[in-house]
């Protein structure tokens, strides 16, 4: 006659089992540890997250609202936003230090002939040159250049104006401005990161030309429309860093380009 089994020993066996097992999923993930640079990476997913939601979240109250003009609230709204999100790097920084990872180097970098590159935002500008009253459209970037969003035709005033079929044109023939050839105007999102802050800007033009070369202080377009008026598009202005929309599409002033992104 068998010997009468020990109630435990039946799931002795499994629960050894699920023990060796948490064991080696443990030290797996001990031995698969985040880099530095992982952690700087991650670290700025989510502060893009972040400050996309904050200016979607201001945006969506003004059309929520049937505002026409931007007023004085919106546009400490959209700064708070910008204030933060450009605050990370620091705190990157500071995480990183002495790691070698890309988060404790500069924000900016302008190694690249004719360009800037934002390592927080992971966006490359075309860097403006040549500031002197006098346009010359043979270089796209110079910066008293100034181009239209439409050409007026169509009830909606499509993006066929000389920002695209001149300035872009120019940027991304072959061999392309800094060899890229998907250069392309900014959202009003990616255009208001290279503002200078706080809001209203204390210092005219509101951005660095030491990073971002000379500026004229007025107008610049982003390719985002007006979702209310299919005849404007938003734009910034660069003597404050005022973000409106109430700018008709055959308009022409200035722009500058980027290309990548989160």
């Amino acid at each position: 006659m068998d010997e009468p089994r020990h109630p435990r020993a039946s799931w002795l066996p499994q629960a050894l089992g699920v023990l060796a097992a948490a064991a080696l999923l443990a030290s797996a993930s001990a031995a698969h540890a985040a880099t530095a640079e992982e952690k700087c990476e991650q670290g700025r997913f989510k502060a893009a997250a972040k400050y996309n939601n904050c200016q979607r979240k201001v945006m969506a109250k003004f059309y929520r609202n049937g505002a026409v003009h931007p007023d004085e609230t919106f546009q400490a709204k959209l700064s708070k936003c910008r204030v933060k999100y450009t605050a990370t790097w620091a705190k990157l920084q500071k995480r990183a230090a002495g790691s070698g990872a890309a988060c404790t180097f500069p924000r900016y970098d302008g190694t690249v002939t004719g360009t800037v590159s934002d390592r927080l935002t992971q966006l490359q500008w075309t860097k403006t040159q040549n500031i002197d009253s006098v346009a010359n459209y043979a270089d796209p970037r110079d910066a008293d250049n100034i181009y239209s969003y439409a050409t007026g035709a169509g009830l909606n005033h499509l993006a066929d104006g000389t920002a695209f079929t001149d300035f872009l044109e120019k940027l991304n023939t072959p061999p392309c401005h800094a060899g890229q050839c998907d250069w392309r105007l900014p959202t009003i999102y990616e255009l208001q990161t290279i503002l200078l802050e706080p809001y209203p800007c204390e210092t005219t033009p509101c951005i660095d030309q030491t990073i971002f070369g000379p500026t004229v202080a007025w107008d610049t377009w982003a390719a985002t429309n007006n979702v209310n008026q299919p005849l404007e598009a938003w734009y910034i202005f660069f003597v404050n860093g005022h973000v409106t929309t109430v700018g008709n599409k055959m308009n022409s002033i200035n722009v500058r380009a980027v290309r990548g992104g989160m």
